[in-house]
């Protein structure tokens, strides 16, 4: 299960705006509509300026890592497996988080 996610920029042409923006779903709403919470989550995902991010998903019992870029024509993912280095290199505020509350 997500417990949550945060999305980082690679570099900080893709961080213009002034702090992260904060996406709330309810642990009700998670669990009962699943396909919604996924939609709205994957419209935040493609609503950021255009780069490269690196996501990491706060996930029981451990958190993995995706890295994915988003351009004019919408965005590529690229799955990678949980790595503690790609978190320690992230030195950019985070650009988008997640939370079930």
């Amino acid at each position: 299960m997500i417990v949550g996610m945060t999305v980082y920029a690679w570099d900080d042409s893709s961080t213009k705006q002034a702090g992260a923006n904060i996406v709330k779903i309810s642990e009700a709403n998670y669990r009962d509509n699943p396909e919604l919470c996924m939609k709205i989550i994957v419209e935040a995902l493609v609503s950021l300026p255009a780069g490269s991010y690196t996501v990491v998903y706060h996930t029981d019992p451990l958190p993995y890592v995706m890295d994915f870029s988003v351009d004019g024509k919408g965005c590529r993912l690229r799955v990678t497996a949980f790595d503690r280095e790609t978190i320690k290199r992230i030195k950019l505020p985070a650009a988008l988080r997640v939370v079930v509350v």
